[in-house]
């Protein structure tokens, strides 16, 4: 009877789900299921190297490893010394005693010495000038894609080192954006640079550069191993790196899905973007931007200061592909306010024309060639 009675209660107390409901769980079940057998296989058949050394790591490895965390990216780069590290981890640190080996003085008495602060941009123009002029002495500190907070942080640090006769602050349009950053990891998240610089900020009209927490290879191995570290230098970014974002930067679980990789890869594109659009758009550079004024302050330092050492100052306005004349426009006034040697490359080549730009953005041999004789031609004239 007992039993009976539980036979009842169970059926009248039975949940009967739609057939619509069930068909949809079954549909998800294995929808879910396929995407995470293509998770999977995505991780299975394109891995990226874990050796650092390894640059190649193919096409599509390096598409799907696009969207892993930026401190994923990082660390991954690092190797126990700097042997063992990759070449993009090593570059662009602002460490003086790593540039004792550069040229610091004319070969000949009678030769000029060149010292450069940039990226490759200005390295390849000058290596053009050298071309043109072999007896030429080169001194090139630079970074990848430097923005100008690292160029010029370069110079003043690199000032009592050498005796150049000229020097040259090179500004790349496209890393403008960079005035708004500490580090070539937050605004270059698909194969970030690891090196860090300083954020200037106006105060009283002079220029106050905050310096950051972590300054070489081996302070970023420090962080990777202590979290206080780390995270001290997190907090920096958070509080003046606008292109620093949580999702994005930090490493966690995440990094081992290939489809979240995808996703976070797609918001870091768009929030890049977004963040890039109160700095510049198709119509020029924000004058409005704090960035513009610290830049403009810049040159000014850079050219009195180079004056006062018995150098003469060149600034090379570098104008990449989607950038036209915007550059110039900003700065222009300033320029010529203050009577500062200057070269623009748009003046020279067109920065609208393809045929002036090789595949991976940078000017081609005629157009390096061409801009380094304008670098001459401010030489001269100013040798008069």
């Amino acid at each position: 009877m007992r039993q009976n009675n539980l036979s009842i209660f169970n059926s009248k107390n039975k949940i009967k789900f739609p057939q619509k409901v069930i068909k949809v769980i079954k549909t998800s079940f294995w929808f879910m299921f396929c995407l995470a057998l293509f998770d999977i296989g995505i991780n299975l058949l394109f891995p990226y190297p874990s050796d650092p050394l390894n640059i190649s790591p193919g096409q599509l490895n390096l598409y799907f490893d696009y969207g892993r965390s930026i401190e994923g990216k990082v660390f991954r780069q690092l190797g126990e010394t700097d042997e063992k590290s990759s070449l993009l981890s090593q570059a662009g640190w602002l460490q003086p005693q790593d540039w004792k080996k550069l040229p610091s003085q004319p070969e000949k008495k009678e030769n000029l010495l060149i010292a450069s602060y940039g990226m490759s941009f200005s390295n390849q123009v000058c290596e053009a000038m050298k071309k043109i002029d072999p007896n030429l002495t080169l001194r090139l500190i630079a970074g990848p894609a430097a923005p100008p907070n690292h160029s010029f942080s370069a110079y003043l640090l690199d000032r009592k080192y050498n005796q150049a006769n000229v020097v040259i602050f090179a500004i790349l349009a496209s890393s403008v954006q960079g005035l708004d950053t500490m580090s070539g990891m937050t605004w270059g998240a698909e194969v970030p640079p690891s090196f860090t610089y300083p954020k200037y900020q106006i105060k009283e009209q002079k220029l106050i550069a905050i310096q950051p927490k972590i300054n070489s290879l081996i302070d970023l191995r420090e962080a990777k191993k202590e979290p206080l570290k780390r995270q001290e230098f997190i907090q920096q970014l958070q509080q003046n790196d606008r292109f620093y974002n949580l999702f994005t930067f930090h490493q966690n679980f995440l990094d081992s899905s290939s489809m979240i990789r995808l996703i976070r890869r797609s918001f870091s594109q768009n929030f890049k973007f977004s963040v890039n659009r109160r700095i510049h758009t198709e119509k020029g550079f924000n004058l409005d931007w704090e960035g513009i004024a610290v830049l403009k302050l810049m040159i000014q330092e850079f050219s009195k200061t180079a004056q006062a050492d018995g150098k003469l100052p060149i600034v090379l306005l570098l104008n990449d592909q989607g950038y036209d004349d915007h550059l110039f426009q900003a700065l222009k006034t300033t320029l010529e306010a203050e009577s500062i040697p200057y070269v623009s490359t748009h003046q020279i080549v067109s920065p609208t024309d393809q045929n002036n730009f090789v595949g991976d953005g940078h000017f081609t041999l005629e157009a390096n060639q061409k801009i380094a004789q304008a670098v001459f031609n401010v030489i001269e004239q100013n040798q008069k």
